[in-house]
């Protein structure tokens, strides 16, 4: 590992883990956080941030530190489609593509917590299964691979951040307080239909609801689903080390 890399590597295990030990073997005064009142401090957050997406998207801090993945991402299951004659569902989704995004703008005020994240994701892909039934008869019913197709998307992320007490130390948590995200192209497919019960009397029906506003039902499904889980991840990373070690005052 050259020089220049293992600097930035140790830069993003230290701010993006807060505790000098998580990295074992790492020299301890190579970076400490990004400093408080620094006027890079953007800039240092920008880097950390876009060297855990490109090289720790597993969650993998070291061996013994993990958190959860963002690439893959899985999503819980989501309902569709919900009216007195048809339910559909987007079942066992998962998220691929994020670790190919830029981190194009950060923003970050520490006297109020606050911080902007602003991406661009080339592709973004969520693939999983399709599931329609009718309403009062759910063996007559369709299944399909399913996957949404995003790309070149911009996501903007306002966080807010408060501070709490554990072992006499401070530690700070936040909230997605905005979640833009604007999708440049997006293409929702089907794969391999497979039909049961009496389907034929009713596939003119199920070819409607399948169709009906699928692009913006799909992508609100993905975006809360999405904005969800990148709280929990910032938040178990945040919970690693006190705020003082992401951001020491000197």
């Amino acid at each position: 590992m050259s020089t220049t890399m293992f600097r930035k590597f140790w830069l993003a295990a230290v701010m993006l883990c807060g505790v000098a030990g998580i990295a074992e073997g790492f020299p301890r005064n190579e970076a400490n956080g990004c400093l408080r009142h620094s006027p890079s401090l953007n800039k240092c957050i920008e880097r950390a941030v876009q060297y855990y997406i490109t090289y720790m998207a597993n969650g993998k801090i070291s061996d013994r530190y993990y958190v959860m993945s963002i690439d893959p991402l899985g999503f819980p299951n989501a309902t569709l489609v919900r009216n007195r004659n048809i339910h559909t569902y987007f079942l066992g989704r998962e998220m691929r593509g994020f670790k190919n995004s830029f981190v194009t703008e950060v923003r970050a005020d520490l006297n109020k917590l606050e911080f902007l994240l602003q991406f661009h994701m080339p592709a973004i892909d969520v693939h999983g299964s399709y599931r329609a039934e009718l309403a009062h008869e759910r063996q007559i019913a369709e299944w399909a691979k399913m996957f949404s197709s995003m790309r070149n998307s911009t996501l903007r992320i306002h966080l807010k951040g408060i501070t709490y007490e554990s072992e006499d130390r401070i530690y700070v948590r936040v909230n997605i307080t905005d979640f833009d995200l604007t999708i440049g192209d997006h293409t929702v497919g089907f794969g391999w239909f497979t039909m049961s019960g009496n389907y034929s009397d009713h596939s003119q029906a199920f070819d409607l609801e399948r169709g009906r506003n699928i692009l913006s039902v799909v992508e609100n499904e993905v975006t809360q689903s999405f904005r969800d889980k990148f709280q929990l991840l910032l938040n178990e990373i945040l919970r690693l080390a006190p705020f003082e070690r992401f951001f020491p005052s000197q």
